[in-house]
């Protein structure tokens, strides 16, 4: 039995007293704003707290939001989007290239986001991005429909103590243009920071596990994000996938070829987590198969830190629906916590989606990943909006 919080929720009040100056901001609040709004409330947030393909989510929606399982029944919400301008997508601006810039510069100038540091930002967007203003029939900005190869988008943590924002580059077009691979930008990127930050940071046993990775596994090296912090505080994160779905391959991502030592407690939080979503799949998944149901890692770099993996799977191409999800997810956590969180969760999502979308299809979580935290298991759920597939399931019932 699923316990719905009934309450007054910090959407109602701006809603009474808001309207965005333009029906592109009106639209995105809108159809995400209220699963925003009920996230934080099944997360125990107080009301004090709380048309452009976009590269983040399966349909192209531009905000996402993400729920982390955390200790002693607390759980911390997030939100990413990426800002697009009124010229994304033509001749002006083929890329969306001007619209995270500017906006950034607007919350650093105005104050809006304490400790904002863009020292990271502006080194990692100089390397790694286009610049030049190509008209649009020069650009393809997808190696497929689920791996973009530029671009940019904006995450922001919802902590208690404040937010944190996080950027998350695409490297492949301008690698694609250099003649070099993206893992080959990435690494020049990271290696042109100044000497007594790349000394602090260490980088060089991830690159090299990650060129080892790639000859092994045909790593796909597709994201490198930041956080907009001072570089002493701040974090670097390079992902990457491969088709590979074996636990003998999590355990060699994990351990970045046995140079991180894991418990033998944590290694077997870690089967349990994959087989639980990964269980039925074949070991090597086919070619024409999407990119992003290829499992992946990312690997977090910190100045005077060990480095950190995270895993993070895809559960749309291995489950029924998103009700097939909740029960594995109820499953893995059986043993390992009290039921308060996985009700919350479960009731958060039931009053987003409703059944009949829970039930009929698996699109809610498009992500699941987890990390290894003081020797236990972080998890963490990715969660679209799906605001772009249920405005065609409107129209299709709407023509019929």
């Amino acid at each position: 039995m699923i316990e719905v919080i009934t309450s007054n929720e910090p959407r109602d009040f701006v809603n009474s007293v808001l309207r965005f100056r333009d029906d592109n901001s009106q639209f995105w609040w809108d159809t995400t704003g209220r699963m925003f709004s009920k996230l934080l409330k099944y997360a125990g947030y107080s009301t004090a707290e709380q048309r452009w393909r976009s590269p983040g989510t399966p349909d192209s929606t531009p905000i996402d939001f993400s729920w982390e399982w955390g200790r002693d029944n607390q759980a911390i919400v997030r939100y990413s989007f990426e800002p697009i301008g009124p010229h994304a997508g033509t001749e002006l601006d083929p890329l969306n290239r001007f619209a995270t810039n500017e906006w950034i510069i607007k919350l650093k100038q105005q104050n809006m986001v304490p400790r904002l540091d863009l020292e990271w930002y502006e080194h990692f967007t100089r390397q790694i991005l286009q610049h030049d203003n190509r008209t649009a029939k020069t650009v393809d900005r997808f190696v497929e429909e689920t791996t973009p190869k530029a671009g940019t988008v904006v995450a922001l943590d919802i902590e208690k103590t404040g937010p944190v924002m996080k950027i998350y580059i695409y490297p492949g077009l301008k690698a694609e243009e250099l003649g070099i691979s993206n893992l080959d930008l990435v690494e020049s990127s990271i290696l042109s920071l100044p000497p007594d930050q790349l000394k602090s940071l260490n980088p060089e046993p991830l690159l090299e596990f990650l060129r080892e990775g790639t000859n092994k596994y045909n790593f796909e090296t597709g994201i490198l994000a930041i956080d907009c912090l001072v570089p002493s505080d701040a974090r670097i994160k390079v992902y990457t996938r491969a088709r590979y779905t074996t636990f003998e391959y999590m355990m060699d991502c994990i351990t970045m070829g046995g140079r991180l030592y894991i418990s033998t407690e944590a290694i077997k939080d870690l089967e349990d987590f994959w087989r639980t979503f990964l269980g039925d799949a074949s070991d090597v998944l086919p070619e024409d198969v999407p990119g992003r149901a290829s499992p992946g890692f990312y690997y977090t770099l910190s100045c005077g830190k060990a480095i950190l993996p995270k895993v993070y799977i895809s559960p749309q191409y291995f489950c029924k629906s998103d009700v097939d999800v909740l029960s594995r997810l109820r499953k893995f956590f059986s043993t390992r916590r009290s039921d308060q969180m996985m009700d919350n969760y479960e009731a958060a999502v039931f009053d987003i989606f409703g059944t009949k979308t829970l039930e009929s299809r698996c699109g809610s979580h498009y992500y699941i990943g987890c990390a290894l935290a003081k020797g236990q298991l972080r998890v963490v759920t990715y969660l679209s909006p799906q605001t772009f597939d249920c405005e065609k399931e409107k129209a299709n019932v709407d023509e019929s």
